[in-house]
């Protein structure tokens, strides 16, 4: 039986996502503080204290005066992935109620059946904020669970709580201003990523501080969880959202159903360019996504890189963070060739994103009912997912060549010397998980398109925990191989290991012809 209330229907579209982003915070941050503890604690945190102070390791990891606590150390090492994961879940999550749902012309029904649009509005929102307070409490007691402090723990979880309600407030305005869902949810994370690169500022110049008072990551790093305590940065990070409701609340309920401050138009001048062929029509539907991931990537190769000079540097000076790095199974990274491979490591888990989102997109469409036009005017389903595949595939090689780049022009701007083709054989390295990628993505979206996304992304951070902390935590052999990224190799300091290469690539080409097999074979809505 389905759901009888706004309430109800609401919940049914976030709570997958809301219990994932749950249980993965709640590990993230049980595998950091147990990684903290066999690190050797506050001792073995000594030698990292130079580095914290590091403009330009402020700008990446947040403004921190000490990792005394394992508490302080899961702020410092993930809170830069639990910040932006909730941000970007917490905002995505609210277009999807609000504008997506009268997109697809739920919210008709609810009006006509409910009280009015007001209400409808007023109870979809309840159930964002239970789901931003679920986040807090749930990360808040996972602190406590680890045995840090109770008041550091409920700060903190009442800040990521706030947080959340400021990203969904963002959803919300641009689900009011925007429409289709598509451009509500680009201007949501477009003013997430503003927002974040003014903490990135306010934290690596001491004349550019006062930009962290404009911008919930800011707030929320000054309200000290670990650190010192300014719990008074919590009222902007509760006062912001609720008066971001209040004020679009009232239009929300006296609009009509669908309409938006600017709409995108149903009819416009035919472009038949690129469309002959499902090949050319999946290339021009990801064209733009290709774009984004290609000005992302080079950005973050290019600051990443720049880091090179002061990490190295530190780590030859320092011989107590040399040791630390050893303990982590990092120590390559006091070479600029070893440091360039971890780079490449990194880059493997976004270039396996990357390839979820382009996949899935298949699979959603067959959901929504997009498939059915072009597949039942000729279109076969096979050649239809084997198009987007080749995209994904042409477009990942891409994204790779310009990370190059970007670390190349990063490395030589720190002052260390690099030769493009070592960078490029780091990013080429980065590669090698992805055709495993591939075929598990689209085997995925063959058995189980509704929760691919989701799935496949949860599965890919699972990957790269247990790869990463694994090791330095002495898990079961069999655990710490299930990972795909175990089997990377530190190219170019070390010579690729060309065995798991073929395998990778011969394990990913047959699962995934036998899932467009069975994509062929299933029905359309999955």
């Amino acid at each position: 039986m389905g759901p009888r209330s706004a309430r109800g229907v609401a919940w049914r579209q976030v709570r997958l996502t809301t219990v994932v982003i749950v249980a993965l915070l709640v590990v993230m941050v049980t595998v950091t503080v147990a990684t903290y503890n066999a690190s050797g604690g506050v001792l073995a945190m000594a030698g990292v204290s130079a580095l914290v102070r590091n403009p330009a390791f402020r700008a990446l990891y947040g403004d921190f005066t000490s990792l005394n606590t394992a508490g302080a150390y899961t702020l410092w090492k993930v809170g830069i992935v639990m910040t932006l994961a909730v941000a970007i879940w917490a905002a995505l999550g609210a277009t999807r109620v609000t504008r997506g749902a009268e997109d697809v012309g739920t919210w008709d029904l609810l009006v006509i059946e409910r009280v009015g649009r007001a209400r409808v509005y007023r109870e979809t929102v309840a159930v964002l904020a239970l789901t931003g307070v679920a986040v807090g409490v749930a990360v808040a007691a996972a602190l406590v669970f680890n045995g840090q402090r109770v008041v550091d723990s409920v700060l903190y979880g009442a800040g990521l709580t706030g947080l959340a309600w400021c990203a969904q407030a963002t959803g919300l305005v641009a689900g009011e201003l925007l429409a289709p869902r598509r451009s509500a949810s680009q201007m949501a994370l477009g003013a997430i990523g503003a927002a974040y690169l003014a903490r990135m500022v306010a934290d690596a110049s001491n004349h550019g501080s006062w930009l962290a008072s404009l911008t919930p990551f800011g707030w929320l790093e000054r309200v000290g969880a670990f650190q010192h305590h300014h719990p008074i940065w919590l009222v902007p990070l509760v006062v912001t959202p609720v008066l971001a409701v209040a004020i679009v609340a009232p239009i929300a309920g006296r609009r009509d159903v669908g309409s938006a401050w600017w709409q995108r138009r149903d009819r416009g001048p035919f472009r038949p360019g690129l469309l002959g062929s499902p090949w050319h029509f999946a290339w021009r539907e990801f064209a733009s996504t290709l774009a984004v991931w290609l000005v992302v990537t080079s950005f973050v190769g290019l600051v990443i890189g720049y880091l090179t000079n002061a990490l190295v540097s530190f780590g030859r000076s320092d011989r107590s963070f040399a040791q630390l790095l050893a303990r982590w199974h990092l120590g390559q990274m006091v070479s600029v060739r070893g440091y360039v491979g971890e780079i490449g490591t990194f880059l493997a888990v976004g270039l396996g994103f990357f390839v979820v989102a382009i996949i899935t997109t298949v699979g959603s469409d067959a959901v929504a009912g997009r498939l059915e036009l072009p597949l039942g005017n000729g279109a076969g389903r096979s050649s239809w997912l084997a198009a987007t595949i080749l995209v994904a595939s042409g477009g990942v090689v891409l994204v790779a060549a310009v990370s190059a780049v970007g670390i190349w022009i990063g490395v030589g701007s720190s002052g260390s010397s690099l030769s493009f083709r070592t960078a490029l054989a780091a990013t080429a390295n980065a590669l090698t998980t992805v055709p495993l990628v591939i075929g598990a993505a689209v085997l995925v979206v063959a058995i189980a398109p509704r929760v691919a996304q989701v799935t496949l992304s949860g599965l890919l951070t699972l990957s790269y925990l247990d790869a990463a902390l694994g090791p330095p935590l002495h898990w079961p052999t069999a655990v710490v191989n299930a990972s795909i990224y175990h089997y990377a190799r530190l190219v170019p300091a070390v010579a690729p290991h060309w065995p798991t290469v073929a395998g990778f690539v011969v394990l990913g080409a047959v699962t995934t012809a036998a899932a467009i097999a069975w994509f062929a074979r299933s029905d359309l809505a999955g």
